[in-house]
């Protein structure tokens, strides 16, 4: 819908609270100016719903909440890949993961430090392959407690990051 407009630097209001299949996927892609996302108050999202919805915005500094605890497929597939200037995730309250559903979610996200991800369930295909790598250096991961599945790296909490458990 947006894709490419470099001079958008305010979203609509995006009031939706049931996606379906592939609706806002690539809607603000290479939004440069984009500095705020809009809120996102969908619970019950489709296979591929937010799909590099804000790939490449990189003047997008605050996240929109993401309120869903039951993901689709894909559903955050690349979401803010490449948002240089993201510092902050949103948290991730979902506790099971599906199929690439946070696929390179913050890849490329070189200033993001801080991530809350409450998942208990990263069995399924792909779900956080390289979903944060190129983030920056050090940072925080907060985590469930009841959470002891996850890796070092890209793939899992980033190296050098410290960890919380809640």
């Amino acid at each position: 819908m947006f894709i490419g407009c470099t001079s958008l630097t305010t979203a609509p209001e995006l009031p939706a609270t049931s996606l379906a299949e592939s609706c806002y996927c690539a809607m603000f892609y290479n939004c440069t100016s984009l500095t705020s996302a809009p809120v996102l108050n969908a619970t019950n999202l489709s296979k591929d719903c937010y799909r590099i919805m804000f790939y490449g915005c990189t003047s997008l500094t605050t996240a929109p909440k993401l309120p869903a605890t039951t993901l689709a497929n894909n559903c955050y597939n690349s979401m803010f890949e490449g948002c240089t200037a993201l510092t902050t995730a949103p948290e991730l309250p979902a506790t099971t993961l599906n199929t690439r559903s946070y696929y390179h979610m913050f890849d490329g996200c070189t200033n993001l430090n801080y991530i809350k991800c409450l998942a208990t369930n990263i069995s399924a295909t792909d779900c956080t392959t390289d979903w944060v790598t190129n983030t920056a250096a050090s940072g925080t991961f907060v985590k469930s407690r009841l959470m002891s599945s996850w890796t070092r790296g890209v793939n899992g909490i980033p190296n050098n990051w410290t960890v919380q458990n809640i």
